[in-house]
Formats: C-alpha cells, structure tokens, sequence
C-alpha cells in the first residue's frame, strides 16, 4: 500500500510488490503534475524492494536531476539501509 502526503510517498508494506511500483509511478507523476520539485520517499516500513522499484527510483532520481528537481530517500528500515549500504546506493540517493 502506497500513501502520499504533502511531498512524501510512504510504502507501508514490507515486502514491496510489483503492484506497489505501479502506485509508486502514479504517485510519483502526481506529485509531479501538481507542481513538486522535491519528492521525498518514506521506506521505514519496508524491508524488501524488488529490483523493478528500485531501478525505477534510480532512473527517475537521474530523470528529475536533470530538470532541477529530485527524489529523497528520508526514511529506510534496518534491512533497506544495509541493502542500500552494501550497494553503495546509500550514497547514489544521498542517505544520511
């Protein structure tokens, strides 16, 4: 399940599906068509991407970049964090 609130999309389930790609796409273009140029993304609740996701928000990350705008990681779950860590996307998506 995907909710968006202000400028943030938050995954509210564990083991993210191909599904919750589709609503994130959609989520993301909303924001987008709405004016946002800074979406923030809220993982803290789930411990699994599948690679569909993630190399959607790596490309639309780069998309955005190019138009002055971005996507920001601003929570993760213990388990994406040592993901992201391993893979160095910690530093790709700018993770503190």
């Amino acid at each position: 399940m995907v909710t968006v609130e202000n400028n943030t999309i938050t995954l509210h389930c564990e083991k993210a599906s191909h599904y919750d790609k589709l609503e994130v796409e959609f989520a993301v273009e909303r924001l987008l068509q709405g004016g946002a140029t800074i979406i923030y993304f809220d993982l803290s609740k789930t411990i699994y991407l599948p690679s569909t996701l993630m190399g959607y928000l790596m490309w639309k990350k780069q998309d955005l970049q190019k138009k002055g705008k971005d996507i920001q990681i601003i929570a993760l779950s213990s388990s994406l964090r040592k993901v992201f860590e391993e893979t160095r996307l910690i530093e790709f998506f700018g993770i503190k």
